[in-house]
């Protein structure tokens, strides 16, 4: 049996576009859906202003920052490529905001984002001629990437794309994960659950996409949470009493908070000084143990008789007074290579924590390369970088009988200026300012 292909040439409906002039409110977006035929079934491209209009990509979006990328021009307009102008506003409301005139590298992270708003992103490209078109991004939301937990339960769902499909690999800090983890990956999703989380399951968790065309990594904080420990001592209590139903024909002067031990005899004064507010917080008592308050009061003529608490009152047993807490996060850093790069973080605790480095679930050690220091409060790691592989993420990790916290930021390089081109429009000269 023999089958004739028939080709059709491509055709455009605009049957659904009566008028050549489109009007769009300021700040809404611009939706043009044009039905096209043709056998074998056409390739689409859209121009603007005689310039062939891209995608530009969402890499990562976060609770205040999102993250995006775009390809180069394929014209550079006669002239070598200076840079990138971005800008950004709110997708509901019309005035775009200069963000910054001296991009170099096609990707850019935009910061200080509010969380559950959305925005619109665009980007052109720039020489010594002037300005060329816009790229608009869609209009992308703020949402935090804090995994999704419920009932103990770790989930990380990461949408993937790629030709050909990408291969998948999940770390955690450069170790393997597969023992501790359920992984599935289909070809459009990847996730990662763990169940019955605990609280060493916190750390930064490793993807890795990869096929014929390259590599792509990103990096996953994680940080499991709980109830919290008991509070911490010495104990206070607060005494409250009413006025005197006589304050035996003298203004009463203030009051005398006395307090001791039940079974002792001897009582103890609170207060170095009178006071004239009906409460008062007796300080550093004693965990577990019972006291029994008396409250006098004084007028010119003298001290009242005393009023006792009805009962003994007994503190709660607390944990000791242990801790251990981050005050600052590590932040990532961009240095040159061949210079130092510096990694600090704020983490104090008690008894005083020790501290330890790592870089892919491996210890550092101190050398020529690697330098620590700390206070007992402020803890920073300098790299001297000489090869490309010490780009990547450091782990800070405290310890104490408290239990251990960690902290991460990324070491990366600045990429060389790039060498490509833009297509500027017509008539713009100079650098364009705002």
């Amino acid at each position: 049996i023999n089958y004739l292909l028939s080709l059709v040439l491509p055709t455009i409906d605009f049957t659904g576009i009566p008028q050549k002039t489109i009007h769009v409110p300021a700040g809404k977006p611009i939706e043009l859906a044009i039905p096209i035929e043709g056998r074998p079934p056409p390739t689409a491209s859209w121009f603007f202003a005689g310039s062939k209009l891209k995608e530009s990509e969402i890499d990562e979006v976060d609770a205040n920052y999102v993250i995006i990328s775009w390809e180069p021009p394929e014209l550079d307009g006669g002239a070598a490529l200076s840079g990138y102008v971005v800008e950004q506003r709110d997708a509901h409301r019309p005035g775009w905001l200069p963000v910054s005139e001296s991009v170099t590298r096609t990707t850019f992270k935009f910061t200080r984002l509010v969380e559950g708003a959305e925005y619109v992103f665009r980007v052109a490209a720039t020489n010594r001629f002037g300005i060329g078109s816009y790229l608009q991004s869609e209009i992308i939301e703020c949402k935090s990437r804090i995994p999704h937990v419920e009932r103990h339960i770790i989930r990380l769902t990461i949408p993937i794309k790629g030709k050909p499909i990408p291969v998948c690999k999940w770390t955690k800090e450069g170790q393997d994960i597969s023992k501790r983890a359920m992984i599935a990956t289909s070809e459009t999703h990847t996730e990662l659950v763990i169940k019955d989380a605990e609280r060493e399951d916190s750390g930064t968790y490793d993807l890795v996409l990869e096929n014929k065309c390259g590599k792509k990594a990103v990096y996953i904080k994680v940080r499991v949470i709980g109830t919290p420990n008991p509070p911490e001592g010495p104990l206070d209590i607060t005494l409250e009493w009413e006025r005197p139903e006589s304050d035996g024909g003298k203004e009463i002067l203030g009051y005398w908070v006395e307090y001791r031990q039940s079974g002792e005899s001897t009582w103890k004064k609170c207060n170095k000084e009178r006071i004239k507010d009906r409460q008062f917080t007796v300080g550093g008592l004693l965990e577990a143990t019972e006291y029994e308050f008396r409250v006098f009061a004084e007028n010119q003529t003298g001290l009242s008789r005393p009023r006792r608490t009805a009962m003994a009152v007994k503190t709660k047993l607390t944990c000791k007074q242990k801790y251990i807490v981050t005050f600052k996060e590590m932040q990532d850093v961009t240095t040159k290579l061949g210079e130092a790069a510096q990694l600090t973080c704020q983490i104090v605790g008690r008894p005083l924590p020790d501290i330890k480095w790592y870089r892919f679930g491996k210890e550092l050690v101190q050398s020529r390369k690697y330098k620590m220091s700390s206070d007992g409060r402020n803890h920073t790691l300098t790299v001297m970088t000489d090869e490309q592989e010490d780009e990547g993420l450091y782990t800070c990790m405290a310890t104490n009988d408290v239990g251990e916290i960690e902290t991460s930021g990324k070491n990366s390089f600045p990429a060389s200026h790039w060498q490509t081109g833009v297509q500027p429009s017509p008539g713009q000269q100079g650098p364009h300012h705002t």
